[in-house]
C-alpha cells in the first residue's frame, strides 16, 4: 500500500508540474517523415504535437493529452496544431498530415471548419490521419470528408487486420493505410493475412505504410512483404524543423 501511495503522489506531482507549464502557445509541431523505401525520399510528413516545457524539456502527447481533455481543449489543440503546421509546411510546399481523435471527429463544428478550409482546394498537400479503432463509428464522417474534399489525403492509422470497416473505407479512395507498429514484429504474424491486407490496399491504389521501423531487421521484414513506405526512428526521428 505504501508503494502504491508513493506512486500516486509521484504521479500527482508530475501532473501538477506539467499543468503549471502547459500553455497552448508552447505546444509545437514536430515533423516525422514517411519515407518512400524504394528511393529513400520523403513522401509526406506527420505533424506530431509536443509541449515545450521549462528548461527546453519536450513533453510527449502521452504526458499532456489527459490535461487537454480535462480542460476540454481538444478542439483548441487541433486548431492550434493545424495552424502551426500549415504555417511551416505551406512555406516549404511540404505534404503534411495531422491526427484527428475521436473527439475531433465527433465535433460537428470542427468537421465543418475542416471542410470549409479544404472544400474547394486543388492542393493535395494536406491530409488527416485517423485510427483504425475509431473507423467503424466514424465512417459517415469520413464519407462526408471525402465527398466534400476530394483532394484531402486520408490515412487510417494503427491497422492490424482487414476489418469490414476498413474494407468500406478503402472504397472511399484512402490515401494510405498505416500498419500497426507491432504487426510485422509479431513472431506469430499471420503472413497470409498481412499479404491479403496489402493486396486489398494495392487493388484500390492505397499506399501501405509500415510504422515504428526501429531496426534494420524490421526494415528487412517490411520490404520482404513488398511494402514501399515506412516511418520510424530507424529512418528518421521527429524534429521541430526539417
Amino acid at each position: 500500500m505504501a508503494s502504491a501511495h508513493c506512486t500516486t503522489e509521484l504521479g500527482n506531482h508530475l501532473n501538477k508540474g506539467i499543468e503549471s507549464q502547459f500553455k497552448m502557445e508552447r505546444v509545437i509541431p514536430y515533423f516525422q517523415p514517411i519515407m518512400n523505401l524504394l528511393n529513400n525520399r520523403v513522401w509526406r510528413y506527420e505533424c506530431l504535437a509536443r509541449l515545450l516545457g521549462d528548461s527546453e524539456h519536450i513533453f510527449l502527447p502521452s504526458d499532456f493529452l489527459n490535461l487537454v481533455e480535462k480542460k476540454n481543449m481538444n478542439a483548441d489543440l487541433t486548431h492550434h496544431i493545424y495552424e502551426e503546421s500549415r504555417r511551416y509546411c505551406a512555406q516549404r510546399n511540404m505534404p503534411w498530415s495531422i491526427n484527428l481523435s475521436d473527439s475531433d471527429l465527433d465535433d460537428e463544428s470542427l468537421v465543418a471548419w475542416l471542410i470549409h478550409q479544404h472544400e474547394n482546394s486543388k492542393s493535395t498537400l494536406f491530409g488527416i490521419e485517423i485510427s483504425h479503432a475509431c473507423l467503424q463509428s466514424h465512417l459517415p464522417v469520413l464519407t462526408l470528408l471525402r465527398q466534400k474534399c476530394p483532394n484531402l489525403a486520408i490515412s487510417v492509422d494503427d491497422v492490424a487486420f482487414l476489418s469490414p470497416a476498413l474494407e468500406r473505407a478503402l472504397s472511399l479512395k484512402l490515401t494510405a493505410v498505416k500498419l500497426s507498429g507491432n504487426l510485422v514484429k509479431d513472431e506469430s504474424l499471420d503472413k497470409e493475412q498481412l499479404r491479403n491486407l496489402i493486396a486489398s490496399c494495392k487493388s484500390t491504389k492505397t499506399k501501405v505504410v509500415a510504422e515504428h521501423i526501429e531496426s534494420q531487421a524490421t526494415l528487412d521484414t517490411v520490404t520482404s512483404f513488398g511494402i514501399e513506405f515506412g516511418q520510424g526512428y530507424f529512418l528518421s526521428s521527429p524534429a521541430a524543423s526539417v
